[in-house]
């Protein structure tokens, strides 16, 4: 299994809100310096249109993320925040990487619904 499906695989299982009708996810994933995951905040979207909130223990990500970024970086410097999304229907994925800007992705309370429809995967058909 590659490392972004297990990645996808640690995520889902993780979660008990996954045992719901979902139709796909997002999950920010915050690095730190080594590029080891120190924190996670995301949204399990439902086919109705709702949603729920979801987290995954850092310590789970460990084994997969680092191989993950090591592919896609080599031995550059790593980003600060990682994106998976994922649509259950399709099973198409999704990554886009944060280098700098650590106010990215983070949770706005003031535009809470924004910030979930902004994480909401939308793949082109």
């Amino acid at each position: 299994m590659s490392p972004i499906e297990e990645i996808i695989k640690t995520t889902i299982e993780y979660d008990e809100q996954f045992g719901s009708d979902w139709s796909s996810f997002s999950l920010v994933i915050r690095l730190d310096e080594d590029g080891l995951p120190n924190g996670t905040n995301g949204y399990l979207y439902k086919a109705d249109g709702d949603f729920e909130a979801i987290s995954v223990k850092p310590r789970l990500l460990r084994p997969s993320v680092l191989p993950y970024l090591k592919d896609i970086y080599g031995d550059d410097k790593l980003p600060i925040k990682m994106l998976v999304q994922f649509d259950r229907l399709s099973g198409r994925y999704k990554t886009e990487f944060e280098d700098k800007d650590d106010s990215r992705w983070r949770v706005r309370p003031a535009d809470i619904d924004g910030y979930i429809e902004e994480l909401r995967p939308k793949f082109e058909a």
